[in-house]
């Protein structure tokens, strides 16, 4: 079902009457009487205005708002943010009305969407390239908008802290830079000028100066009190400056304050705040950086799953530990077994050379559900003692305490075994690595994090 928002009578080709079933209303309330099952949303006509009025509460109802949304005319700038674009040819709007019914089918359906964050992961979802993009807004306090955000958000919270949280979170990733700019320490405000005052007393009333200084008395001053007569005269010494480097010459102070009469070589900046009107040190300022995004791994798995799910909660009641403390540990096991050579480790690395390539060769859902099998078998295999932690998406590390040379052999082959299932799976399209170590073999001057680079490196 296409409903169309039209002040006028519709007048879409015989195209997409013959293929779809299409209603008809005049503004979004009408529509909201009936609350008509959508397929797609298309807004007609040239009334920037009204087109911005109907998007708007689209992205905001309750149970619409990720549905497909286009226009057939232009719109104002803002609003192509919220958009999907222009309505495509007939066959292409099928093409995209099944792909987003698929992808609709494989949400997790339960109440996490009823959040501004659940809000957000469905969109994305639904749209799998999607990048979020920041709007410039020179009128806005701090220069950019994330519309998107803004309409999603069900409590009109600032869609800039926001947008932190999601990223802390790890629910989106950044791709690309757009902007780097400071901002005010008091309010966020991006409307900063920038003034030299007088360092002495902070006075704006300062200004360049000529001085000059004799070498004769050593007096520095400006430059109208050496002149007389056409002459270089100290006005202090009274000598007669003719030479410049061997009777006088310039100091390096170019300003003078003419509040306080001092002489200085730069002044010192003072940031005033266009919003707040505080002022404060170009130190103080804080540093915001403007980001493309998209949804991570962990978002799309809340989205499929309802949960968070990666390769790392398979290990969850194996020790599965920060990489940060997965090195520390390492490095302690390495200074014990150089201390005591009786005590014996392994370290085991999987490296899935082709992740990357498998999320745009098989859906999200089933390369999921390929990780988690695996990591249900790996979990068979692994001792209580034994940790294991990720240093990328791609990388797996295994440190397996109290396990010799033999002992690394014989998991290996274990290893090897169990991956066998998992390449029935991807139909033999994964590709991945193994590459390990025991402490016999460790050089005495490496640390924990050299030897997980050295390895790491040797994968590549």
């Amino acid at each position: 079902m296409l409903i169309v928002f039209s002040l006028e009578e519709t007048d879409l080709s015989t195209e997409y009457k013959n293929n779809f079933k299409i209603c008809h209303f005049s503004d979004f309330s009408a529509w909201e009487k009936e609350r008509v099952t959508p397929s797609v949303f298309i807004i007609q006509g040239k009334d920037k205005q009204y087109i911005s009025s109907v998007l708007g509460k689209v992205r905001k109802d309750s149970d619409f708002f990720a549905s497909l949304c286009f226009i057939t005319d232009p719109a104002f700038p803002y609003d192509d943010f919220l958009l999907d674009g222009r309505l495509p040819q007939p066959a292409n709007l099928r093409d995209e009305i099944n792909q987003f019914d698929n992808l609709l089918e494989s949400l997790k359906n339960n109440e996490t969407y009823l959040t501004h964050q659940g809000r957000l992961i469905k969109y994305f979802w639904l749209r799998p390239n999607f990048v979020l993009q920041p709007y410039h807004d020179w009128q806005h306090a701090r220069f950019y908008r994330y519309p998107l955000l803004e309409a999603l958000s069900l409590d009109k919270s600032d869609s800039f802290e926001w947008l932190r949280n999601l990223a802390n979170s790890k629910i989106i990733d950044p791709i690309m830079l757009i902007d780097r700019q400071r901002e005010c320490t008091y309010c966020r405000s991006s409307h900063l000028s920038f003034i030299d005052v007088c360092p002495n007393c902070l006075s704006i009333d300062i200004g360049t100066q000529a001085s000059l200084h004799c070498f004769t008395c050593g007096c520095v001053d400006v430059q109208e009190k050496f002149l007389h007569s056409g002459t270089l005269i100290c006005p202090k010494c009274h000598s007669q400056l003719r030479h410049i480097g061997s009777d006088y010459d310039r100091p390096i102070e170019n300003y003078r304050c003419n509040s306080c009469s001092q002489s200085f070589i730069e002044g010192e900046v003072q940031v005033r705040c266009a919003m707040c009107e505080k002022e404060m040190e170009s130190s103080e300022l804080i540093q915001n950086e403007i980001h493309s995004r998209r949804l991570s791994d962990k978002g799309r798995t809340i989205a499929f799953r309802g949960e968070v799910f990666d390769l790392s909660s398979g290990f969850d009641q194996l020790n599965f530990i920060s990489r940060e403390l997965f090195i520390h540990d390492l490095d302690w096991m390495m200074v014990t077994s150089r201390r005591y050579p009786n005590i014996n480790f392994s370290l085991f690395g999987i490296y899935f050379a082709n992740l990357p390539e498998l999320v745009e060769l098989f859906n999200h859902v089933r390369l999921l559900q390929m990780l988690e099998f695996f990591a249900q078998q790996l979990r068979s295999l692994l001792r209580t003692p034994d940790l294991s932690t990720r240093t990328a998406e791609n990388m797996l590390w295994l440190l397996l305490p109290n396990a010799d040379e033999q002992g690394l052999i014989g998991f290996h082959k274990r290893i090897e075994s169990s991956m066998k299932s998992l390449l029935e799976q991807s139909e033999h399209k994964l590709d991945f690595r193994f590459i390990s170590t025991s402490s016999q073999k460790l050089p005495n001057k490496e640390n924990a994090e050299l030897l997980l680079a050295r390895l790491y490196g040797e994968l590549l």
